[in-house]
């Protein structure tokens, strides 16, 4: 019997042996989940463009490619890049774009129409696809693209969701960072705390950089889907008569009441009437606002919206500031979203990351004449506030969305379109962390190894037993 018990332990022993060298390559697995940046691995697909090409991995929002109408933006790469996502950032929106995916054979995949392009926008690439173009009916400027394998996807990569079909919260703001600025905790708590469907709409803006800035600053602060950037001109006047005649009344008006009636919000939060410290644009956001929230519910104003969305009645507008049903909102109280950090610090830490505004402001107001605590029920059909403390006050939770906040960035998913030849489907993904094809083959060769040492011993302890009988006592 001692034979036998040294002959286990010897077995026992190759084992372990053999799952410590397997450990090694599971654990790499595992270790391996965010997304490595591939870019470099891949090339233009024709020699005219690869001058385009450079200008799109400069890390330079400022710099872009240009194409013209029907002209299209190609890279092409080799299987061992291993292309999941395809990050690319618009210098401007095209009203929409095609993504055409081929084979290293140069055969058509798929062919994707992108209806409403967002800023920095992820697109799914298929597993055995070579190669991408991207092509728009009248022209584009792209600013950046990168490659990225599967898997999680860097902090700086946002993966953007539309935006709201159904939003809760509409937050109208004039500039990029006014919504933190001005606004305090808003988003930090109704978004990442209270994870209801937050839209958010800018009114002007003319610098790529700081759509980069207000992207960063909203994903901190909890929001996924998508901002809405209205095309109006960033131009400073000390009265609403000059912002009036510089945007248009009535047309400001209107793409407001679009806005309305396309997003359908129980509530409102924008601009002080005389505009925080007098700005024009903040007053004229403000004035059309107003406007806005009681002609969107008239089906006889801007009937084109009303033909497209309908009409829409939002059950309250707060106002910045406004001196009437004042409220107070608490900024102050611990998230757990955020790890016990409060609406206002959270909306600090996004603020910060409008880094050319820094000069102009340190931090958003948290107390003094232009607090972002301080709001006025300028609109209601819902009745005055009592608790004076939360803009839902009165809204039934049965209307809101009640939007779940992801806790990573997943990269997108890619699927063919359908297509005359048979296209293959895309690897299913799992929960866990992927093999790559060598440590997928070394583990089998691993576990190979161990199975056959597990046999080889417990052929010996058999051998071993039928000895033992045999043998004279």
């Amino acid at each position: 019997m001692k034979r036998i018990d040294t002959t286990i332990q010897t077995i026992l022993f190759i084992g372990v042996a053999a799952l410590l060298l397997a450990t090694p390559i599971v654990s790499l697995a595992d270790a391996q989940t965010e997304a490595a940046d591939v870019t470099a691995l891949s090339r233009s697909a024709t020699a005219e463009d690869e001058r385009a090409v450079r200008r799109t991995r400069d890390a330079n929002v400022n710099t872009y490619a240009a194409y013209g109408a029907n002209e299209a933006f190609s890279l092409k790469w080799g299987g061992d890049a291993a292309v999941a996502v395809a990050y690319v950032k618009w210098y401007t929106l095209p009203d929409c774009a095609i993504l055409v995916q081929s084979d290293e054979n140069g055969t058509e995949l798929s062919r994707e129409t992108i209806a409403e392009p967002i800023y920095n926008d992820c697109y799914a690439i298929l597993p055995n696809a070579r190669a991408f173009s991207i092509v728009c009916e009248d022209g584009m400027q792209l600013c950046e693209v990168a490659l990225y394998t599967k898997g999680d996807l860097p902090e700086d990569v946002h993966n953007w969701q539309p935006p709201h079909e159904k939003a809760d919260l509409l937050v109208v703001s004039a500039h990029c960072d006014d919504e933190l600025i001005f606004f305090g905790g808003t988003i930090p708590y109704y978004a990442g705390e209270r994870k209801l469907a937050v839209q958010v709409v800018y009114m002007a803006n003319t610098d790529r950089v700081r759509v980069d800035e207000a992207l960063n600053g909203l994903w901190h602060a909890g929001v996924r889907n998508a901002p809405v950037f209205l095309p109006l001109a960033d131009v400073y006047t000390e009265t609403l008569r000059l912002a009036l005649l510089n945007w248009g009344e009535e047309e400001t008006t209107g793409a407001l009441v679009g806005l309305i009636r396309r997003f359908r919000p129980e509530v409102i939060v924008s601009h002080d009437a005389e505009g925080e410290y007098g700005h024009g644009a903040h007053r004229a956001t403000a004035y059309c606002i107003q406007q806005a929230v009681r002609r969107s519910a008239d089906d006889a104003a801007y009937p084109d919206s009303a033909k497209t969305y309908g009409t829409w009645q939002a059950q309250k507008l707060y106002l910045h500031l406004y001196p009437e049903n004042a409220i107070t909102m608490d900024w102050n109280q611990p998230l757990d979203a955020f790890g016990g950090k409060t609406a206002l610090a959270v909306a600090n830490e996004a603020y910060h990351m409008h880094v050319s505004q820094l000069a102009f402001h340190k931090n958003i107001y948290g107390t003094g004449k232009y607090s972002s605590l301080l709001f006025g029920l300028a609109y209601t059909t819902a009745g005055q506030d009592m608790s004076k403390d939360d803009f839902f006050e009165h809204i039934d939770s049965g209307n809101l969305t009640n939007a779940v906040l992801p806790t990573a960035t997943p990269a997108p998913t890619a699927t063919p379109a359908p297509t005359a030849t048979q296209t293959p489907q895309p690897t299913a993904e799992t929960g866990g962390p992927q093999l790559g094809d060598k440590q997928q083959q070394q583990l089998r060769g691993v576990t190979a190894i161990l199975f056959a040492l597990l046999a080889a011993g417990a052929l010996i302890v058999v051998k071993k037993q039928k000895g033992n009988k045999n043998r004279p006592l």
